[in-house]
């Protein structure tokens, strides 16, 4: 990107309150610690803090503008003046968004977003030159900013696009305006604030409001919600899973060198081997969506297959690590209902020639649905044969109880971390889950120190 101030302005209908318009501006930033050259500093108010604060000190290490929404004396470079800076990002996104013709993927779901972007990234990338969200920035201010990151060298992107709350996914889908999307699931993630699944799907179905006529939405037909999408969206809705139904169908599921070998087989009749280099029926679900999204834009399925095999989990998600002896499944970034017991099949699907333990911590945002949730996967974790439960955070004291005998309860990260250090041995496997503000990777780093070997 490169775009004078004075365009950026114009834009998004703001004014130039001090400084050159003529200054050159490539991204924007919400992080005063990132500026630079080139970058146009968001300042976002937040619960904590007002990036509004940090305004003058991103012109001190040489950011090249930054917007504003009240009057402010001169900071020491230039500052647009808008009504408001997060939907000034948002608009001027937009617009530049305009500027490019080419495949843009969305995807959604309450569980397994940033994982099938990874997947669907990696299998693109054998046909085209691929923009995609960096690491899990799929927020009203992480997707403007991808967006913008649109290169003339890029001929497909493949975007992450997240939602909170109701509207939320409202506002990014004129920013992003897929040509096709991708829905994994719908979940509880969030379910505080929209009260129910049914709520969740509406909101998630914004992500098709641009979809062209010749776009397509592919949808998790496994899930019991978006398999009845077929017959009611005003969309072409493509369904993908093991169940019949399906158009694109996984068969014949082997477990293989730590992952899954499958047939696909394509709404055309063909079919296809594919090997994918992650545990779980999820993440086969996953590959099937890359081979719909992959086959829809042209790609042919041998290559799309051979994609897939060369993918690698994204940090903290299921990554499987060697430590000692132990074998450490680093599933620590997020945690909801759903994939938690994803996550318990993970680790009881893998040979194990010890013992198996769930380090599973509390999970947030799920309102009215917390303590039942939390019950039901102890109870899952139960019924699964897990040898040792270890439940992290006040919230999940009712997955110790719905464990039931033999769970143990810690407050905290550092107090089950002296629980596992003496309890492990040679030949064990240990699941780390829990949400992202319970940091349990604090638990696999000190597990595994230096010594952390992918397997």
């Amino acid at each position: 990107m490169r775009t004078k101030l004075e365009e950026i302005a114009a834009a998004v209908e703001g004014r130039i309150l001090w400084g050159d318009g003529g200054r050159e501006v490539t991204h924007f930033i919400t992080d005063s610690r990132e500026a630079g050259p080139g970058a146009m500093f968001v300042p976002i108010r937040g619960e904590r803090t007002d990036g509004h604060t940090y305004i003058a000190s991103v012109f001190e290490k040489g950011a090249a503008a930054a917007f504003t929404d009240h009057e402010i004396p001169f900071p020491g470079g230039p500052v647009v003046l808008v009504e408001d800076c997060r939907g000034a990002l948002q608009r001027y996104a937009a617009c530049y968004r305009s500027q490019f013709d080419l495949p843009i993927v969305g995807i959604t779901g309450s569980v397994g977003k940033t994982t099938t972007k990874e997947m669907l990234a990696q299998t693109l990338s054998a046909g085209f030159d691929v923009m995609k969200t960096a690491g899990s920035q799929n927020s009203q201010v992480g997707v403007p900013i991808t967006i913008c990151g649109l290169e003339p060298r890029h001929t497909a992107a493949v975007v992450e696009m997240g939602m909170s709350m109701p509207g939320e996914m409202g506002r990014i889908a004129p920013v992003v305006r897929p040509t096709c999307a991708v829905i994994t699931n719908i979940g509880v993630s969030h379910i505080e604030f929209c009260k129910t699944r049914e709520n969740i799907l509406k909101e998630k179905m914004h992500i098709a409001d641009y979809l062209p006529y010749t776009g397509a939405l592919f949808v998790n037909g496994d899930d019991d919600l978006l398999s009845a999408l077929e017959d009611t969206a005003a969309c072409r809705v493509i369904p993908y899973g093991l169940g019949e139904d399906c158009y694109w169908q996984a068969q014949d599921l082997r477990e293989e060198n730590g992952g899954t070998r499958f047939t696909c087989l394509s709404p055309q009749g063909w079919e296809q081997e594919v090997f994918v280099p992650a545990p779980g029926v999820h993440n086969v679900r996953n590959a099937l969506a890359c081979m719909a999204v992959a086959c829809h834009l042209g790609m042919a399925g041998e290559a799309a297959a051979q994609a897939i095999a060369d993918y690698t989990p994204p940090a903290m998600r299921q990554q499987i690590l060697q430590a000692g002896g132990v074998t450490v499944i680093d599933d620590s970034y997020n945690a909801s209902p759903d994939s938690m017991r994803g996550a318990l099949d993970v680790l009881c699907s893998r040979p194990c020639e010890g013992r198996r333990f769930a380090v599973l911590a509390d999970m947030l945002e799920l309102g009215e649905v917390s303590r039942q949730a939390h019950l039901e996967v102890g109870q899952y974790a139960r019924e699964k044969g897990i040898h040792e439960l270890i439940a992290v955070g006040p919230l999940a004291k009712d997955i110790a109880q719905g464990f039931g005998d033999g769970a143990r309860w810690f407050p905290s990260n550092g107090e089950a971390l002296g629980f596992l250090k003496g309890a492990l041995g040679a030949g064990d496997a240990v699941l780390v889950k829990g949400s992202r503000g319970m940091h349990t990777d604090e638990i696999v780093k000190a597990l595994c120190g230096g010594s952390q070997q992918g397997k």
